[in-house]
């Protein structure tokens, strides 16, 4: 029997428009929030949310997955100011309305890829400067990204391949030595953290990410 009921939130975004979500809560009572932001065409139904979910909600989170879609032609053909702003105003509504949910002390964040740039700006503004903050595959070689990365006081986990164009060793060792963030930096793998055409070898990549996220959640 299922330790927690799904459900939805209304989350309006900039346009009044409802962004698409779907919200874990535990039976019991926590105080403990995790948010995920979905990759640009990386859903949190894919393996690495997927498994973020599941083991926030056995470290007794509540869970909101915010399944924003950014393909379409109408943020495709915005500026870059104009995208940022959207996804910093998906993600400050997304977090507004989770934490009304209930009376939170701890928030954890966990974004992938283009999800990471929306928890960078959260940090950025000092709005959530003590959450915890799990990056999949973030997008190094932002510089916006990376110098909020290396000042968030609060605790953080990386998880990247050195075969993803969106890695930057440098820019890595950067964040580390500013501060107590953790890495996992697999080889070989793409930008979704898998190996293709080698099922077996991404099976174990993904046992290794989860036994890193397992590890970081119960240090917290």
């Amino acid at each position: 029997m299922d330790e927690y009921e799904i459900t939805t939130l209304a989350i309006p975004d900039r346009r009044g428009e409802e962004i698409p979500n779907r919200f874990y809560r535990q039976k019991g009572q926590t105080s403990r929030l995790g948010v995920l932001f979905p990759g640009m065409r990386y859903t949190c139904d894919m393996p690495l949310l997927h498994t973020t979910t599941d083991l926030l909600l056995q470290h007794g989170a509540d869970v909101l997955q915010l399944h924003t879609d950014y393909t379409g032609p109408e943020f495709q053909s915005a500026s870059r100011r104009e995208q940022f702003e959207r996804l910093a105003a998906d993600a400050q509504a997304g977090v507004r309305v989770g934490r009304k949910q209930r009376n939170y002390t701890d928030l954890l964040l966990a974004g992938k890829s283009i999800g990471t740039l929306a928890m960078a700006y959260l940090l950025a503004k000092g709005r959530e400067d003590q959450a915890a903050a799990i990056w999949l595959t973030p997008l190094l070689h932002q510089p916006d990204l990376v110098e909020t990365a290396r000042k968030h006081p609060g605790p953080s986990l990386f998880l990247a391949s050195t075969s993803d164009q969106t890695y930057d060793p440098l820019a890595m060792r950067s964040i580390q030595e500013a501060g107590i963030a953790k890495a996992l930096i697999l080889e070989g793998a793409n930008h979704s953290l898998e190996i293709p055409g080698d099922a077996l070898h991404s099976s174990e990549l993904l046992k290794q990410v989860t036994q890193a996220i397992d590890q970081f959640l119960a240090s917290l």
